[in-house]
């Protein structure tokens, strides 16, 4: 099992255990992803955490910093002044119980060790505990917190259920926090960050292409910086939908999204096709169109006509300077018989002379 390497995405492999935890309608949970490997790359943590308000991550957590933090829009959350303290000190708790678990492992192997932890208001507004974990990303274990043990049919989970009930004060802070702490967490960011969940930021959008197998050139659509991270990519034909293609979806560190979508077309034919982005953010359906290579190069030739022009002008200039050193006048003026002496006075002619 190929150790993963920490990122701002946090608990990937244990998104499949919640469905509908990104769901941008679904505000009323708070989750925390933890995520321990027995065996991080150099100078990478041992141990991570991110912190989840419904779709939005608002926490972030590692070993290496050891301290909590808030993340995306969530920095300007007017919260009181101990929260982020208390948070630091939980989640150093969490970093030390899940790095002791990896030693009762079997040696020699590499695991992954993840934990989804957290509560969900449900539609009575009754707080529903959320415990589950999982090792090299497959479900084994979750924590009951009315009876106060973890339940797992992997030898693995009697290991680390041993180890972690060894510890009196470990169950009570873990029933404490799901049936407590964590409904309070909720409602206090709900009461104090409305305006972060109500955030609609709308996509900035590319359509390029780009030379593909021989005989095709593949259509790139591209959304920048959006959120919520529900967004629809779907690519038109001379205005007609065939199809949204193959692309991924992801976080960017600020809070907001990216997404892109490709479409293998026939050489030639790329200027026939659009795409059609829907998302909350946009006030209708937008129609992007494809960049233009020829208008791309319009700024190359403007420079290099300009570059022409400057060249042609200092060439005149130094043509003009010439004629003029040499007494001649200069090659727009015309002259006439009777005006010679006005214009360019005789050599050796005093200015008082009479011509």
């Amino acid at each position: 099992m190929r150790v993963p390497r920490p990122v701002p995405w946090g608990l990937c492999l244990l998104l499949f255990l919640l469905p509908g935890t990104l769901r941008a309608d679904s505000h009323r949970s708070l989750l925390y992803h933890f995520t321990s490997v027995s065996f991080p790359a150099p100078g990478t943590p041992a141990f991570w955490v991110s912190g989840w308000l419904g779709p939005q991550q608002y926490l972030s957590y590692n070993n290496l910093r050891a301290q909590a933090e808030p993340y995306g829009a969530w920095v300007w959350e007017n919260q009181v002044s101990w929260y982020w303290e208390k948070e630091t000190t939980d989640l150093r708790n969490k970093q030390k119980l899940f790095l002791e678990a990896l030693t009762v492992l079997e040696e020699g192997g590499s695991y992954t060790l993840q934990g989804l932890l957290g509560c969900e208001l449900g539609p009575d507004n009754a707080s529903v505990p959320v415990a589950k974990f999982a090792l090299n990303g497959e479900e084994f274990m979750k924590f009951d917190p009315k009876v106060g043990t973890w339940i797992g049919d992997w030898p693995e989970a009697k290991s680390i259920s041993d180890k972690w009930t060894q510890q009196a004060e470990v169950v009570n802070k873990e029933k404490t926090f799901l049936l407590y702490s964590c409904p309070q967490r909720l409602l206090g960011h709900l009461e104090r960050g409305r305006g972060n969940l109500e955030w609609k930021e709308p996509p900035s959008m590319r359509l390029k292409a780009r030379p593909g197998s021989p005989g095709f050139s593949v259509l790139t659509c591209s959304a920048f910086s959006f959120y919520p991270p529900e967004l629809q990519l779907r690519f038109l034909r001379n205005g007609l939908a065939v199809g949204s293609g193959e692309g991924n979806l992801g976080p960017n560190g600020d809070g907001s999204f990216y997404a892109w979508s490709s479409l293998t077309v026939k050489s030639g034919d790329e200027h026939h096709y659009r795409c059609l982005v829907q998302h909350v953010g946009l006030s209708q359906p937008l129609t992007v169109e494809l960049e233009s290579s020829a208008k791309s190069s319009v700024p190359v030739v403007a420079i290099v006509l300009s570059f022409l022009l400057l060249l042609a002008m200092a060439a005149g200039g130094a043509l003009l300077w010439r004629r003029m050193r040499s007494g001649l006048p200069a090659p727009w003026i015309s002259l006439r018989g009777d005006d010679i002496g006005t214009l360019l006075p005789t050599p050796g002619l005093s200015k008082d002379a009479d011509p």
